[in-house]
């Protein structure tokens, strides 16, 4: 089931922010994707094994899709990632 925005931002303040590396604190983003040409998004997590597609090189048709959210420590640089919201 979907998480709604709300709770998916309850659910990232409620993370640690501390790096489990050198207990320093973490800063919230996210890691960049570069499509073809200049497209740029944000990273996602998809279930299941990825599936050839002549068109677009990987089917997502009725795979589950989730926005991925990344901590990285201000210290060590260490990060973490979680996939937290379903997207529509």
């Amino acid at each position: 089931m979907p998480l709604n925005e709300e709770s998916h931002n309850q659910k990232a303040r409620a993370m640690s922010y501390q790096c489990s590396r050198c207990d320093s604190k973490m800063e919230k983003g996210f890691l960049l994707e570069k499509g073809d040409g200049a497209v740029l998004s944000s990273e996602t997590w998809v279930a299941g094994e990825p599936q050839k597609s002549m068109l677009t090189g990987v089917s997502l048709k009725n795979k589950t899709i989730f926005d991925v959210i990344t901590f990285r420590c201000i210290v060590c640089g260490y990060l973490d990632s979680y996939a937290l919201t379903q997207k529509a």
